[in-house]
C-alpha cells in the first residue's frame, strides 16, 4: 500500500512535468537547434538540412536554364576552365583589347553560339547547337574576366577536367551551386543561434529571392559574393551578441572566418561589402561586444586566418594593377561610355535610380531580358516595403541604428563606386551587383525588431501562413515562367498550352519533371520555415491522411485539408 507521503511526492513530480514546456509544442520556448530539428550535440544537423534543400533548388535552376543563359556566363566559363588548367595570371602577349586569351578545350572556347537567346525573349533555346562531346583539343578562348581573382574559378572549373561537352558545363554550374548554397545555409544556421532569432530568420528567408537562387545556379562569382556576404554578416552578428559566451557559438566563429577569407577573394569590390557588413554588425551591438570578442583566443586565431585571406585578396588586386590591360566590350544592352558625364552627375543619377534596381533584386533572369512575372515582382516588393517600414516601430529606437546604416549603404555605396568608374567604363552598374548590400539590409530589418514579440495567436499564424504560401507560390511561378521563356518563348499572346502540346526545347529530364520536383522542394522548405516559426503547428496537412499515430491506435483521417493544426514536435527540417 502506497503511503500518503509517497502519493504527494509523485503528484508533485507529475505536476512539475505537466507544467514544463514541451520542446516544439505550442507556447514552448524551444532552443533554435531543437526547433530546427536537431539535438544540441548534433549542431551541424540543421546546416546540412538547409544546405541540402537550397543546393537541390539551385541545381534544378542549373538544369532548367539553357547553357550560357546567365549574365556573362561564356566569359566566366572560359576563365574557370583556364584556371582549372593552371592559367592563373595574365602574361604579356595574352591580353588584347577584347579580353584575355587563354588555352581551353575547343568546346568551351566556342560557346558564343549558345548565347543565341540573349536579349531575344521570343527565341527559344532550340536555336543553340549541341555542344560536341569530342571537341577537346586545346585552343584559344577569350574571356573578359581575365583579371578576376582565380579562387572561385579554380573550384568551379574542376569538373571540366573530368567531364566534357554539356555535362562538363552543367557540372561546373552544380559546383558553383553547391559552393554558394553552402554559404547561404551557413548564414541561416548562424542566425538561429541569436537569442531572439525569428524575425532575422524571416528577413533572411525574404532576402533569398528567386534572383538569388537563379544566380547561385550559374557560373558567375557574383553569386558567391552574395552568399559569402550573408554568411559573414550573420556569423558576425551571432558572435557579437554572444561575446560573453563564445564557447557556445564556435560554429559561428568558423562561419565568419571562412566566409571573410572567401569573400575577400571573389571580386575586387567584395572588400567593400565586407566593410559594410562589419560596420552594420558593430552598430547593432556596440564596441563593447567587439572588445570582448577580440579578447578571445579562438577569435584571435580566426582573425589571423581572416587577415591572411584578406591579404591574399589585396595582393591579387595589386598584382592585377600591373598586369596587361584587358578591357572587353560590354554585352549588348548594357550602357557603356557616355560623353560629358562627370562623376558627381553619375552619383546623382545612381541615387535617382536606387529604387529602379529593386526588380533586379527579385528576379531579372537571363541576360537581363527576362523579368520575373509582374505578380511576383509586386508581391516581393510588398515584402520589401514592409521590411523598410517595420523598423520604424523598433523600440528602443537605437535597435534600428544598424538597419538605417545598411539602407544608407545600399543607396550610397553603389553610387560612389559607379561615380568612380564613369570616366573609364561608363554606366555599367546592375542591380545584381547590389545584392550583397541588399541581403545585409534585409537581415538588418529583422535585427531591428528582433525583440518584438513573435505572435502565436491564431490571427497572426493565419497571416504568416498566407505570406509563406504566397512566397512559395512566387518561387514556383518564377521557375516555371522562366522555363516557359526558353521552352516556347515569350510571345505577345499567351502560349502556356504550347508548353504541353508542342514544346520547342526541353531541359534535361523535361520541364514538367523539373517543375514538379522544384514545387515539392519549395513546399518542403516553406513547411519547415512555418514549423520553425510556430513550433507544434503545420503549414498544411493533406486530406485523407491520418493525423497522428499513438501506439496501435490511428487517429481518424482528416476530412479536408487541415491548416495550422497542432502536431507533435518534428525532429527534422
Amino acid at each position: 500500500m502506497i503511503s500518503n507521503k509517497a502519493k504527494t511526492l509523485a503528484g508533485q513530480r507529475t505536476n512539475r512535468a505537466a507544467s514544463a514546456p514541451i520542446p516544439g509544442a505550442p507556447g514552448a520556448t524551444a532552443s533554435a537547434p531543437a526547433a530546427l530539428g536537431g539535438r544540441r550535440k548534433h549542431v551541424l544537423g540543421p546546416f546540412f538540412r538547409i544546405f541540402a534543400l537550397l543546393a537541390l533548388l539551385a541545381t534544378l535552376w542549373s538544369l532548367a536554364t539553357p547553357l550560357m543563359a546567365y549574365p556573362d556566363e561564356p566569359s566566366h566559363t572560359i576563365k574557370a576552365a583556364a584556371v582549372a588548367r593552371g592559367q592563373f595570371v595574365v602574361q604579356e602577349g595574352q591580353s588584347f583589347g577584347h579580353g584575355v586569351h587563354v588555352q581551353v578545350p575547343s568546346y568551351i572556347a566556342n560557346l558564343s553560339a549558345q548565347t543565341c537567346t540573349a536579349f531575344k525573349r521570343d527565341v527559344t533555346a532550340a536555336c543553340a547547337p549541341a555542344v560536341p562531346m569530342d571537341d577537346n583539343y586545346l585552343t584559344i578562348g577569350v574571356t573578359s574576366a581575365g583579371l578576376y581573382n582565380p579562387m572561385y574559378y579554380w573550384l568551379v572549373g574542376l569538373p571540366s577536367l573530368v567531364l566534357t561537352g554539356a555535362p562538363a558545363i552543367i557540372g561546373m554550374r552544380i559546383a558553383s551551386a553547391l559552393l554558394c548554397t553552402a554559404f547561404l545555409a551557413a548564414g541561416l544556421t548562424a542566425l538561429t543561434k541569436l537569442r531572439k532569432p525569428k524575425w532575422p530568420v524571416v528577413a533572411a528567408a525574404v532576402a533569398i529571392t528567386p534572383m538569388v537562387l537563379f544566380l547561385c545556379s550559374g557560373i558567375n562569382p557574383n553569386a558567391l559574393e552574395v552568399a559569402a556576404t550573408m554568411a559573414a554578416f550573420c556569423g558576425l552578428l551571432v558572435c557579437l551578441e554572444s561575446s560573453a559566451r563564445l564557447s557556445e557559438v564556435k560554429p559561428a566563429i568558423a562561419t565568419v572566418g571562412i566566409s571573410v577569407a572567401v569573400l575577400a577573394n571573389t571580386r575586387n569590390v567584395s572588400l567593400v561589402w565586407l566593410l559594410v557588413a562589419f560596420v552594420v554588425a558593430v552598430a547593432f551591438f556596440g564596441f563593447g561586444s567587439l572588445g570582448r570578442l577580440l579578447r578571445n583566443r579562438t577569435v584571435l586565431v580566426t582573425a589571423g586566418l581572416m587577415i591572411v585571406g584578406i591579404g591574399l585578396g589585396l595582393l591579387w588586386i595589386v598584382l592585377m594593377l600591373f598586369a596587361p590591360g584587358s578591357t572587353a566590350a560590354a554585352p549588348e544592352g548594357i550602357t557603356n561610355l557616355v560623353a560629358g558625364v562627370r562623376p558627381h552627375q553619375a552619383f546623382l543619377t545612381m541615387m535617382d535610380r536606387a529604387f529602379d534596381f529593386v526588380p533586379q533584386y527579385i528576379g531579372i533572369m537571363g541576360w537581363l531580358e527576362v523579368p520575373a512575372p509582374q505578380a511576383v515582382i509586386q508581391f516581393w516588393s510588398m515584402l520589401l516595403m514592409l521590411a523598410l517600414l517595420v523598423p520604424f516601430t523598433a523600440r528602443p529606437r537605437r535597435n534600428a541604428g544598424g538597419f538605417w546604416i545598411s539602407v544608407a549603404a545600399l543607396a550610397v555605396v553603389p553610387a560612389v563606386v559607379q561615380a568612380g568608374l564613369i570616366s573609364s567604363v561608363g554606366y555599367i552598374w546592375q542591380g545584381r551587383y547590389n545584392l550583397p548590400l541588399f541581403v545585409i539590409a534585409m537581415i538588418s530589418a529583422g535585427m531591428a525588431v528582433r525583440f518584438r514579440a513573435f505572435g502565436t495567436a491564431p490571427g497572426f499564424r493565419s497571416i504568416a501562413r498566407v505570406l509563406v504560401v504566397f512566397a512559395a507560390t512566387a518561387h514556383i511561378y518564377t521557375f516555371v515562367y522562366i522555363l516557359r521563356r526558353y521552352v516556347v518563348g515569350l510571345k505577345d499572346s499567351g502560349n502556356w498550352q504550347v508548353m504541353l502540346t508542342n514544346p520547342d526545347w526541353q531541359p534535361p529530364f523535361g520541364w514538367i519533371v523539373l517543375t514538379v520536383v522544384y514545387a515539392a522542394l519549395i513546399y518542403r522548405g516553406a513547411s519547415a520555415l512555418y514549423g520553425y516559426l510556430f513550433p507544434g503547428y503545420v503549414l498544411a496537412r493533406l486530406p485523407g491522411l491520418p493525423l497522428r499515430r499513438h501506439g496501435n491506435n490511428v487517429a481518424k483521417p482528416a476530412p479536408a485539408a487541415i491548416l495550422d493544426a497542432p502536431r507533435e514536435p518534428s525532429q527534422h527540417v
